[in-house]
């Protein structure tokens, strides 16, 4: 059915990762940003849901900076429709993530009650949670990084977390509503603006991630400045994003999906779809069929981005839940990505389906390459016309012999971390 697979290896530029604490602590005397904050007011600290591997130690160090100006550091769950949308089910997000008030230094903000601040193009609701609106000072804490389901010169970033956190899921329901009429990047932008206009945001910490998706560094924005720099921020932010090695593939055989690994299930811009019909889709890279195997753990059954897929196996649909996968893909004004794919039993049958669907091909000019998830592109096995092209590219190197895909009796495969080395 398959040819032999080749493991190869992205060579991935060096990157020392900073002390989380050390690089805030210059950053916030560098900025002067907490000068403003005074003995006893109240800060609030956004914390959102995606896996930022340095978020606790981030979010640790500005609450003991804050702490040292006298004033009371409060942990805001900002993170849209996740978990549920719920005052209650959005700590209990955190908390999965390891974030919990002992770890931070502070109490987790608890109740969810929405306020409406301004309007903007012609009569849509500015909101955010009442907390934000009462607070003395706001601070936002987020990844820099590519939108799942836009192009722009500022996508994912302190703006959204201005929008979709201190909005929650009302204000990011309106803020993807109203996307939907004048295109993400407008609307983000337009609604950010307003709120930086009616409450007390301070600035943010914009993190940078290398190719390992680790902490590459961090630079505080003061408010007044968040709308010019993130486009900066995002252009460094792309030069070490990780992606696939080929322009185009008949294949991509993904391992999993889930919340963690991207807002959208999958990294749009790494699979090359984004499948939102008011939004400029990708012009590469280009692959004919994409298929899932399964959801992670930690994404709880959240399987928005399955609809990305062309095929899925048995076993990824049965872990999806239905409802919180609606809810999350409602609010984000994007069912399509919420569409159950084709469902096969097997590994073996959603492969061969995906075979079966690309047009004619052979063992030597099938190009498919396996991935772990769209995070995690160090490793990736390829087929035979792939690893050609990889040979001699100074960028990738060869690992090991070629290995043939086994599956066992019911049609299972193992799954490719199996086969990575073990640093």
């Amino acid at each position: 059915m398959l040819p032999r697979l080749q493991l190869i290896r992205q060579k991935f530029p060096p990157s020392q990762r900073p002390d989380p604490a050390l690089a805030l602590k210059a950053e916030l005397a560098r900025t002067g940003l907490l000068e403003a904050v005074g003995p006893g007011q109240s800060v609030l600290v956004t914390a959102g849901s995606r896996g930022i591997e340095c978020l606790g130690e981030v979010l640790a160090a500005l609450v003991a900076a804050v702490k040292e100006r006298g004033a009371r550091p409060v942990i805001f769950p900002a993170m849209g429709s996740h978990g549920g949308g719920t005052a209650e089910g959005q700590p209990e997000v955190l908390e999965h993530m390891g974030l919990s008030e002992a770890k931070l230094g502070a109490p987790i903000h608890r109740q969810l009650e929405m306020v409406q601040v301004a309007t903007v193009h012609g009569g849509a609701p500015v909101l955010v949670d009442r907390a934000v609106a009462q607070a003395d000072h706001v601070i936002l804490v987020n990844r820099i990084k590519e939108h799942t389901e836009y192009l722009g010169a500022t996508e994912s970033g302190l703006l959204k977390m201005t929008v979709v956190g201190l909005g929650r899921h009302l204000g990011a329901l309106t803020m993807h509503q109203l996307a939907v009429r004048i295109g993400y990047e407008r609307a983000i932008l337009t609604i950010a603006q307003a709120i930086y206009a009616h409450t007390r945001v301070l600035g943010g910490v914009a993190i940078l991630e290398d190719h390992h998706n680790r902490l590459r560094r961090l630079e505080v924005v003061p408010a007044a400045d968040i709308v010019a720099d993130e486009a900066r921020l995002l252009a460094e932010s792309r030069e070490t994003k990780p992606a696939l090695p080929f322009a185009e593939l008949d294949i991509l055989l993904v391992d999993e999906l889930g919340k963690e690994v991207s807002g959208a299930g999958m990294d749009t811009k790494v699979i090359g779809r984004i499948m939102n019909i008011y939004e400029k889709e990708c012009e590469t890279p280009r692959i004919l069929r994409v298929v899932v195997r399964d959801l992670t753990e930690k994404t709880f059954g959240n399987a928005t981005g399955i609809g990305l897929a062309d095929f899925i196996t048995r076993r990824a649909a049965d872990k999806v839940d239905r409802r919180l996968t609606a809810f999350n893909c409602i609010t984000a004004a994007a069912p399509e990505k919420a569409r159950l794919p084709i469902a096969l039993d097997s590994d073996r049958e959603a492969i061969q389906a995906a075979l079966d669907t690309i047009g004619l091909w052979s063992p030597e000019s099938l190009r498919l390459a396996w991935i772990v998830n769209t995070k995690e592109l160090e490793y990736l096995a390829v087929s035979p016309a792939c690893a050609a092209a990889a040979a001699g590219r100074p960028d990738l190197a060869l690992v090991g012999e070629p290995f043939t895909l086994v599956f066992d009796a019911q049609g299972a495969a193992p799954f490719l971390r199996q086969r990575l080395p073990r640093d």
